[in-house]
């Protein structure tokens, strides 16, 4: 009898606060994981933000701007926009959609993200002037998306992988973003860190840049004549084109020009990062010189 009621009695203690608490402990691991795999909602200001999103998460994307780089890929075709153009993002859409994150480009997004931060949003600044940056905002989305999605950049890049040949070393080359101003870019610019990733001899990698376009210096007709680069490369800016360097007056005095050593370049992939796809197309180009 005694046995019988110890029994029963031990089986009321486990009933009534053992298996309650086991439950409750249950229930906050079960809410910790749901947290920890909650889907972070994004909207990115910018292209190559929105699309490094959007490979590794696309339901993840909530917000994006308007551009052109994204007119042939269907799973970007029904995300809000948020902004076009140069245009300063729309505020109060970005509030409307509740992201976790909003991720925008030192610089031209500051104020943008200052405001949004000040009202309890979290938000990141990028700069991305090579390609370990590049690398580092990979690992970046990947900590704060819950993805299996990996290798977005080696999968989309393999242009840019490639196995470089020593040979280029004894190439030297020179690029122009522009003629007035006669713009070329150093080691610390995105396209700067392209060459130097091919291997090639940039020869304005080590000189500083100067004014407002960090990264970029200004050249005279002078000095390139002077310097004489074996290859050229000449950026198509938006709304130009690859005639705008005939007009040059030492256009035909280089050497580059007589041994038709020039390369043509889109100003997305190899000046402005972009996209996956054009910074691929850039890689591609060097590639082949």
């Amino acid at each position: 009898m005694k046995f019988c009621f110890k029994y029963l009695f031990g089986l009321f203690i486990i009933q009534t606060f053992i298996n309650p608490l086991y439950l409750l402990a249950n229930q906050e691991i079960k809410e910790f994981d749901n947290k920890q795999n909650k889907r972070s909602k994004v909207v990115a200001l910018t292209s190559l933000s929105a699309d490094l999103v959007g490979n590794l998460s696309i339901s993840s994307l909530v917000g994006m701007p308007g551009s052109s780089l994204f007119k042939n890929k269907k799973e970007f075709q029904n995300i809000p926009i948020v902004s076009r153009g140069r245009m300063q993002p729309d505020i109060e859409k970005i509030i409307s959609l509740k992201p976790d994150y909003v991720i925008g480009a030192k610089g031209f997004h500051d104020k943008t993200l200052r405001k949004l931060k000040d009202l309890g949003i979290s938000t990141i600044s990028t700069n991305i002037k090579s390609f370990k940056d590049l690398e580092s905002f990979e690992s970046q989305l990947q900590k704060i998306l819950v993805t299996k999605n990996k290798g977005i950049l080696e999968n989309n890049l393999k242009s840019c992988y490639l196995k470089i040949d020593s040979s280029r070393n004894n190439k030297n080359v020179l690029a122009l973003v522009s003629v007035k101003p006669m713009l070329s870019p150093n080691s610390k610019s995105w396209s700067g860190s392209l060459i130097k990733r091919f291997g090639f001899n940039n020869l304005t990698a080590d000189l500083p840049s100067q004014g407002e376009f960090k990264g970029y210096l200004n050249i005279n007709q002078e000095w390139l004549l002077k310097n004489q680069p074996n290859n050229l490369l000449l950026v198509k800016t938006p709304g130009s084109s690859l005639d705008q360097y005939k007009s040059l007056t030492i256009w035909n005095k280089l050497s580059a020009v007589k041994n038709k050593n020039i390369f043509g370049f889109d100003y997305y992939g190899f000046i402005n990062p972009g996209s996956l796809s054009s910074i691929n197309k850039a890689c591609k180009k060097l590639s082949n010189i």
